[in-house]
């Protein structure tokens, strides 16, 4: 009959002799599968009460998100946790984090809206940077509408998976800070951004809360 392998805190206080290298890196293994899998089978409810919430960088992902079906897909955005939702058949299929537009002028605009646009491939037509005739980058984190140096021109910021929702705003992947930080769009790790390219089609909804 095999014995249950001992908690990894258990076998750090058996003395050495005791314990074979062996018998300790297979507990801690089994313990960290163990890890893995508790984790795995955390609720939603867990996920979004631990105290770490807000600021956490991790996703959940249910059951749901197996389903495919963009005619009953929405995606919800919640700027004061700076979280965003993807619901499938009204269930929630992933949480996520986000970086939605800066205070003083760029906050992203709350309410309802729909998908309108999207493509896997788009440059923004207001922001990006000024390159020269080789491609290189001159100048970084210009408007379009700023005075270009000689022998450059006006190259958009790349936002792949892009979805506009909201006349110039839409979701797209890029730097996802734990606070508001762009021109009011909404910002979302690329393997969120993906999924929700996937599952959310042309007049799926977009709630902003």
């Amino acid at each position: 009959m095999m014995r249950r392998a001992l908690p990894l805190l258990f076998v750090l206080l058996i003395p050495a002799c005791q314990t074979t290298p062996e018998e300790y890196f297979r507990a801690g293994d089994e313990m960290e599968e163990a890890t893995r899998n508790v984790r795995k089978a955390r609720t939603f409810e867990a996920f979004i009460a631990s105290p770490t919430y807000r600021n956490s960088r991790d996703y959940w992902r249910g059951g749901s998100i197996e389903q495919y079906n963009p005619s009953n897909s929405r995606v919800e955005f919640l700027l004061d946790e700076q979280r965003g939702r993807l619901y499938i058949n009204d269930v929630i299929a992933m949480d996520f984090p986000i970086c939605s537009g800066r205070y003083g002028g760029h906050e992203t605009p709350r309410g309802t809206f729909r998908i309108t646009e999207k493509k896997r491939e788009h440059r923004s037509s207001l922001y990006g940077s000024f390159v020269n005739a080789a491609g290189d980058s001159v100048e970084g984190g210009v408007r379009s509408t700023d005075t270009r140096p000689e022998g450059t021109r006006f190259e958009g910021t790349l936002m792949p998976y892009w979805m506009r929702f909201n006349g110039a705003i839409g979701m797209h992947t890029g730097k996802v800070e734990r606070e508001g930080a762009s021109h009011g769009c909404v910002r979302v790790p690329e393997e969120a951004c993906s999924i929700l390219f996937e599952k959310l089609a042309v007049g799926s909804r977009v709630i902003v809360r």
